[in-house]
């Protein structure tokens, strides 16, 4: 089975630093990149995502990469998710509102409306966002489910 995945632009910076949420040296962010690249899994998109991981990716890892250590090869890894096309479906339609949407931090909103408008599991490092999402009865019932990146290692080994 082929999943969809909006993914929490934090996991790119910690897949390339090779840390987990807290700075410990973890590569589980590292490997769910490297996982959904080889087994065809998708990266969903909707406008405010776009923005954010292309400011994510041009921004931040840029800086990363000559500031800090990086995991070997793990920038050049993202490059080729970024810019292998059939890797990201992006869709700019306005879609994804759900009912009780103020449950969910308003911070990580943006990413629950883009699951929604997908039907996509959200990876991220964001204990009390995974929470909420899953805690969300229309999100759940649209298939949406928020996964630390060590539980969407499973999915995405799935070939």
């Amino acid at each position: 089975m082929k999943y969809k995945f909006v993914v929490d632009e934090n996991i790119f910076y910690c897949a390339i630093r090779g840390v987990d949420e807290y700075d410990k040296k973890d590569t589980s962010s590292a490997r769910f990149l490297a996982y959904l690249l080889q087994n065809c899994h998708k990266i969903c998109l909707d406008k405010k995502c776009n923005k954010r991981f292309e400011k994510t990716i041009q921004i931040k890892l840029g800086k990363i990469s000559k500031t800090e250590p990086v995991l070997p090869e793990i920038d050049l890894l993202i490059q080729n998710i970024v810019h292998t096309s059939e890797k990201i479906t992006r869709d700019f339609s306005n879609g994804g509102q759900f009912t009780d949407d103020e449950r969910i931090p308003r911070k990580d909103l943006y990413l629950a409306r883009c699951a929604n408008q997908f039907s996509a599991k959200i990876v991220t490092l964001d204990r009390d966002f995974r929470e909420a999402v899953n805690a969300h009865e229309s999100l759940k019932q649209n298939g949406v489910e928020a996964v630390h990146p060590k539980d969407a290692i499973k999915f995405v080994t799935e070939t």
